[in-house]
């Protein structure tokens, strides 16, 4: 069975010179997995990638979108500036929910509880921030919510600098049971101009039941085509027990959802400029990592045969068994370039922001002993 892991094989005895009659492929196996857990120690991800694209204008365009291999995009920098912080303009109004207004439905200004249904809605005294919280406590088996009355604005295309928007809050829950329900989570509905909806976000995959505490709760998504404002629901789909939703905020952000079906041509947006994306591709190693495995086993390799021995990142060598043959002194000349070829990378990953923080002590290691 092939090995399926960070570095291939022929490309490791391209890069060393060493024979199958020297190092046999299952012995070759053995320094390739001693070589991957050395790169999972080194690397905060070996499938962390990096791109740079400079000045390409409508040359080339970037598109990031919907791809099954994309787990999920780290960081983006255009000119070297960090791009999507997260703004920290509040969209909506009253998502602490300690104003009250006696004339809205429920109490609570800039939201309504939902009529027609045999749940109890309460301005609670249960709070995770300030004095209140808006609360459910199911009646029967249906569908209960609040929600906000104040129109929470968006654009598409969207402001260039933050593409995407984010609904943050803290959720409690007291002996929830969801029944045919899925139990207390939120809706995002988009609606156009027109008042149409056009898409609904939820967490209610995620949905909490039974007795939980405060638990901060996150959904990133992307406005769709030609929305122009949200609706926030905060939902107990259940038949019995209590919802808590406090410390709401809804904002623009700097997150790159893999699961949106939007995109963003980041070349179309920012051209001419000098773009670098940091990502994750879960099935492709990142090939700078696959270069730095390759380079580690050859120099595994190269070691074994001239009779040394390697401990991690480092190794051992009789020097003096070296100076008298001519064959093992040009591969020692060969350990000694790859080891500067690895610290290379290393260096080049460091720079990157994809090693971990002890990073110091892979250049120490590398040292020959």
């Amino acid at each position: 069975m092939a090995y399926d892991g960070y570095s291939d094989a022929t490309d490791i005895r391209d890069r060393s010179g060493v024979s199958t009659s020297e190092i046999d492929s299952t012995q070759l196996t053995n320094i390739q997995g001693i070589v991957d857990v050395e790169i999972d120690d080194i690397c905060e991800n070996a499938y962390y990638y990096v791109e740079t694209f400079r000045n390409q204008g409508d040359e080339r365009v970037i598109v990031m979108n919907n791809v099954s291999t994309v787990s999920d995009f780290v960081k983006i920098e255009i000119d070297g500036d960090e791009l999507f912080e997260e703004d920290k303009n509040e969209l909506m109004d009253n998502g602490d929910v300690e104003e009250v207004d006696s004339d809205a439905t429920g109490g609570v200004e800039d939201w309504e509880s939902t009529s027609g249904t045999s749940a109890t809605y309460t301005h609670s005294d249960t709070a995770y921030t300030g004095r209140k919280s808006i609360s459910i406590t199911a009646g029967a088996q249906e569908t209960a919510y609040w929600k906000t009355t104040d129109n929470i604005s968006v654009e598409y295309p969207q402001d260039q600098r933050v593409p995407a928007y984010r609904f943050t809050y803290y959720l409690k829950t007291a002996s929830v049971t969801a029944g045919t329900g899925n139990g207390a989570y939120i809706k995002i509905l988009w609606y156009d101009a027109s008042n149409t909806l056009l898409e609904t976000d939820t967490d209610s995959s995620t949905a909490l039941t039974e007795t939980e505490d405060w638990t901060k709760r996150t959904v990133t998504k992307y406005a769709p085509d030609t929305a122009s404002y949200v609706v926030i629901e905060c939902v107990l789909d259940g038949n019995s027990g209590t919802a808590y939703f406090d410390t709401m905020k809804f904002r623009k952000v700097n997150w790159v959802d893999k699961t949106s079906t939007a995109t963003i041509d980041l070349l179309r947006i920012y051209p001419i400029k000098d773009i670098m994306i940091w990502y994750s591709k879960t099935d492709t190693v990142n090939p700078l990592v696959g270069l730095l495995a390759t380079d580690l086993s050859a120099r595994a390799c190269l070691v074994n045969v001239t009779g040394g021995t390697t401990t991690g990142l480092s190794y051992k060598i009789d020097v003096f068994q070296v100076s008298k043959s001519k064959q093992l002194s040009e591969r020692f000349k060969l350990i000694n370039q790859i080891t500067n070829d690895i610290k290379d990378k290393i260096q080049r990953l460091h720079e990157q922001g994809l090693l971990k923080d002890n990073r110091e002590d892979w250049f120490v290691g590398l040292n020959n002993l």
